[in-house]
C-alpha cells in the first residue's frame, strides 16, 4: 500500500477527533505548538533512558501533524504562516529526539565507538531531506518522491526505541543511508522536472 493511500486512511480514522477539537474551537497553531512541546516531552524521556515510553511520547506526538493540518483544512484556515510553523516545528522536533539518542547512546552505547558520528549523519540527512522537498516546493516542483519521507523515519525509530538499543542501533544506521539515499532521489527527480520544463 502506497504511502499517500496510508495517510488517506489514517485522515479518515482521526477525523472524529478532528471533529471534536472544531467543536472545542482549538485553533490548528495551537495544536501545532501543543505537537512541539510533545516531541520535546519525548525527547527528554528517551535521553532519561526510558526508551518505550519515549516511543509512545514520540508516537503520540507525531500524531499532530496530521491532527493540526486537517484541522486547518476543515475550519477553512490553511494558512502560509501555519505550513511555516508545522515545517519548522517538525525539524524542531526531530533535531531533539536525535539528540535524546546521543545523551543516551553516550551511557548505554547501541553498538560501536562511531555510533554517535552514525547518529549525526542520520540527523543530517533527516533534515536535509525535509528541506530538499520544502525548497523543491518553493521552486514550484512536487517532491513527495523518495524511499524515506516522514513518515517511514517516524515508523522506524519508533520500532527500533521499542525492540531496544541493539536494534535501535541497526534502525539508526539504516536510517543514515536510506535517508540521503532519498536525499539523491529528491536532487535527481527536480533536476528531471527542471530540465524537461526548460
Amino acid at each position: 500500500m502506497s504511502s499517500s493511500r496510508v495517510e488517506q486512511r489514517v485522515r479518515g480514522l482521526i477525523s472524529p477527533l478532528v471533529a471534536a477539537l472544531d467543536a472545542l474551537g482549538v485553533s490548528p497553531n495551537a495544536l501545532t505548538i501543543f505537537g512541539l512541546l510533545l516531541n520535546f516531552a519525548a525527547a527528554a524521556i528517551v535521553g532519561m533512558g526510558e526508551l518505550v515510553y519515549g516511543a509512545v511520547a514520540f508516537l503520540v506526538a507525531s500524531g499532530f501533524d496530521m491532527l493540526d493540518g486537517s484541522l486547518a483544512r476543515r475550519r477553512g484556515e490553511a494558512s502560509r504562516l501555519g505550513a511555516f510553523l508545522d515545517s519548522t516545528f517538525d525539524r524542531l522536533s526531530e533535531t531533539a529526539l536525535f539528540v535524546a539518542l546521543l545523551v543516551d547512546n553516550a551511557r548505554n552505547p547501541y553498538g560501536p565507538e562511531w555510533m554517535a558520528p552514525v547518529i549525526l549523519v542520520a540527523l543530517a540527512g533527516s533534515l536535509t531531506t525535509s528541506y530538499a522537498r520544502a525548497r523543491s516546493e518553493s521552486l514550484g516542483q512536487d517532491c513527495k518522491v523518495g524511499w524515506l519521507e516522514r513518515p517511514e523515519r517516524v515508523v522506524l525509530l519508533v520500532l527500533g526505541l521499542v525492540l531496544g538499543r541493539a536494534v535501535l542501533g541497526y534502525a539508526i544506521f539504516a536510517l543514515a543511508v536510506l535517508s540521503w539515499v532519498t536525499v539523491v532521489q529528491r536532487i535527481a527527480h527536480v533536476a528531471r522536472n527542471i530540465d524537461r520544463d526548460g
